[in-house]
């Protein structure tokens, strides 16, 4: 995502196109008189969870109208970077089951809603650390018209969030990254943003970050 913050920052008039597999089967041993044999509960529990189509908040919009200058994609890639990426990685490798990333592009305008599932509890609430690792250690950068800094706050969303302020030479973004379960999810919009970032400034982000925080309850095995 940095990326292309950066780059619409040193070309404001330019768009661009913006460009499941399961976690793991279950399985149990079945003998002839039934003995280890789990019941439909707890096959259910152990089954890998999945998103639904049109399970993001944005997914809909995919297939409406749209102008010429405005760039839609939905992809399930897997190794897609999560969209708060200080450092600009190019592929995640972080074991997650299943991913789904909606992205919107217009001129200077970028938008996005990402939500990955993880195998564990422990797998994402590492994820989230990774996250507050690379804002740590990528927080600043560039020279020039490539120059970029980034701020960020825990925000009580979930079981874990940050609201996070991307700064660019001629560009400003606002991310809400919010942890619930198993599962994560982004939201991402440029705008106006401020280096004390008020909640006022996130409160749309924080509104679809709280919705997919519950709504992410409803899938199997991410609340347990």
């Amino acid at each position: 995502m940095r990326k292309v913050l950066v780059s619409l920052a040193a070309a404001a008039a330019v768009t661009a196109t913006a460009t499941v597999t399961g976690m793991g089967q279950a399985s149990a041993a079945v003998t002839g008189n039934g003995a280890g044999r789990m019941d439909a509960a707890q096959a259910a529990s152990a089954a890998p969870a999945k998103l639904p189509k049109g399970f993001l908040l944005d997914e809909a919009k995919v297939n409406g109208p749209r102008r010429p200058w405005e760039h839609l994609k939905l992809t399930d890639s897997l190794t897609k970077p999560l969209e708060v990426n200080p450092c600009g990685h190019r592929a995640a490798h972080d074991g997650r089951g299943a991913s789904r990333t909606f992205t919107y592009l217009a001129e200077t305008v970028y938008r996005s809603e990402q939500v990955v599932l993880y195998p564990s509890e422990r797998a994402a609430k590492a994820a989230m650390r990774s996250v507050r690792d690379d804002l740590a250690r990528c927080g600043t950068g560039g020279r020039g018209h490539d120059r970029y800094s980034y701020r960020w706050k825990s925000t009580g969303i979930g079981d874990e969030a940050l609201r996070v302020g991307g700064f660019f030479f001629e560009n400003r973004s606002r991310s809400v990254i919010v942890r619930r379960g198993s599962a994560v999810a982004v939201y991402v919009r440029t705008g106006l943003v401020t280096k004390s970032l008020p909640v006022s400034q996130f409160r749309p982000l924080i509104k679809d970050a709280r919705t997919m925080a519950a709504k992410l309850c409803d899938l199997p095995g991410v609340c347990r």
